[in-house]
């Protein structure tokens, strides 16, 4: 079987998994109030959170600009204006071509070093979940008890950064070789590639901390949207709820078992408004308006790519059809 038929199926298992967890969302939530905080939803305010979500890419940008600064020079608008390109790669072309692999490879280009474009990518990436579970550690102690979350928050926080701290002091990359090269998908040699992006930062351990510090800025700044969002469709939650729990939906979205986290996504905002009595209807109704207004990221960014240099897009067109 070719590496096409495979994303076909991989793709089409996932569409199957997403359509399955939406199903089982709908029948266990209450239908008649979805539909009622639907119809209380000011539609004045899809823009006034479409653009506060826009709004975070500028700082998106930043972020990636401290992080790509060691290896050479990008303007910040074209940081800022591949990230839109991001959003829409990821939203209407989930197949082997992601956001962050045509980011990669337009900033290569323009750097004339893949492998420097590719680190920033994956710097800012790690501690952006770095940051994100960072922020829901912080909020813990400011919200009502529950175990779950609170256990989740405490685990994800000491393996994550047990993990990243252990993988970028390491000594030497063929020891994770050593470790993980038995395990089956080539994740060992992921793995060791992860090790060897984050020692190349080792040396710079100001843009690892102003990084970090962007990224901080960066998940608070989408944190934020999500609570805007909360506060129109009606949910009387407290600000702190959503920087100790939306970290958990990031992190749980990023299991690949569904098409976008369709699905993955949208049950666990639902889980977590239901045990803080805002009601899973109300968080399903969040969770689909931030995807919405994510999507609608991706169609200006699909605008700003369809006036982008030709030469770089043919690159993107030959990384998705390999010959």
């Amino acid at each position: 079987m070719n590496k096409k038929n495979k994303n076909i199926i991989l793709t089409s298992l996932k569409a199957a998994v997403s359509a399955a967890l939406i199903y089982f969302i709908i029948t266990r939530i209450d239908l008649a109030e979805f539909i009622g905080s639907l119809k209380r939803f000011p539609l004045w305010a899809l823009p006034v959170v479409a653009i506060a979500f826009c709004a975070t890419v500028l700082v998106g940008g930043w972020r990636w600009q401290i992080f790509i600064k060691p290896f050479g020079k990008i303007s910040y608008w074209r940081l800022v204006a591949l990230y839109y390109v991001g959003y829409f790669f990821n939203n209407f072309l989930p197949s082997g071509v992601g956001g962050d692999v045509v980011r990669g490879y337009i900033s290569g280009k323009e750097l004339d070093d893949m492998h420097a474009a590719y680190s920033s990518i994956i710097a800012e990436r790690v501690s952006g979940i770095l940051a994100t579970v960072f922020l829901s550690l912080i909020a813990l102690p400011f919200i009502a008890f529950n175990p779950q979350v609170f256990w989740a928050s405490i685990l994800l926080n000491i393996g994550l950064w047990i993990m990243v701290l252990l993988f970028l002091f390491l000594p030497s990359e063929r020891i994770i070789e050593k470790l993980f090269g038995w395990l089956p998908w080539r994740l060992g040699g992921k793995l060791e590639h992860f090790a060897r992006v984050l020692r190349s930062y080792r040396s710079k351990p100001k843009t690892l901390i102003s990084g970090f510090f962007a990224s901080v800025l960066y998940q608070g700044s989408i944190i934020l949207v999500v609570a805007l969002t909360g506060y129109f469709a009606g949910a009387k939650l407290p600000i702190q709820f959503y920087f100790a729990t939306v970290p958990l939906v990031w992190v749980i979205s990023l299991i690949p078992i569904s098409l976008n986290a369709i699905g993955v996504r949208e049950a666990s905002f639902a889980y977590f408004f239901g045990i803080y009595g805002a009601g899973k209807s109300t968080g399903f109704l969040v969770s689909i308006v931030v995807f919405g207004i994510s999507v609608a990221a991706g169609i200006l960014g699909g605008i700003i790519f369809a006036f982008w240099n030709s030469a770089e897009k043919k690159i993107v067109n030959e990384k998705e059809n390999p010959i």
